[in-house]
């Protein structure tokens, strides 16, 4: 897993930077795409999930809380693709680590 930032125009970027890179990588296998930019000055997180992640109980919209709770912010959004953002673009490497964690902890 890849912990990067960057600048982008507005929150449709991001979004659909992780939609395209969920479609690429396809149903075969659980998928989650995880991306954050910073809009604004503000950090930005979108996650999306693909079927098979999903079918294992893994929701972009309780990923994104997890993250949003990291960056001083909130969230929310559909099992399938979730956005939130927050305060503390410093923070973005940590709300990634976070979401990580949170997959991973559910074994």
């Amino acid at each position: 897993m890849a912990h990067e930032s960057a600048t982008a125009a507005d929150g449709d970027d991001l979004r659909t930077l992780v939609t395209d890179v969920r479609t690429r990588l396809g149903d075969a296998k659980p998928v989650v795409v995880a991306a954050s930019a910073v809009v604004g000055g503000r950090p930005q997180v979108v996650i999306a999930t693909n079927g098979p992640a999903r079918d294992l109980g893994v929701r972009a919209g309780d990923l994104v809380k997890v993250a949003a709770q990291t960056l001083g912010g909130g969230g929310g959004g559909k099992p399938d693709l979730a956005q939130g953002g927050g305060q503390d673009p410093a923070k973005v490497a940590d709300a990634l680590v976070a979401v990580r964690d949170a997959i991973e902890a559910r074994g």
